[in-house]
C-alpha cells in the first residue's frame, strides 16, 4: 500500500523528534543550547524584518 504525503510526513517528523531526543542525550547541554539559542535568535530577527500590520494595511489600501 503507497503511503499518504500526510503518512509521510508524519514518520519524518517523528524521525527528527528522535533524532533531536538522541542529541541532546549524547552532546553536552552547552551545545546544544548555544544552537537553539541561535535559531531563535535568527527566527527573531526574522520577524522583524517582516511587514508591519500597518504596512500590510497601507498596501491593501493601493489595490
Amino acid at each position: 500500500m503507497k503511503k499518504t504525503d500526510l503518512e509521510i510526513n508524519r514518520e519524518q517528523r517523528l524521525e527528527f523528534v528522535k533524532f533531536w531526543a538522541d542529541y541532546i542525550k549524547t552532546h553536552p547541554d552547552r551545545d546544544w543550547s548555544a544552537q537553539q539559542a541561535l535559531l531563535i535568535n535568527s527566527q527573531i530577527s526574522s520577524s522583524r524584518q517582516l511587514m508591519t500590520t500597518e504596512m500590510f494595511l497601507k498596501m491593501k489600501e493601493r489595490k
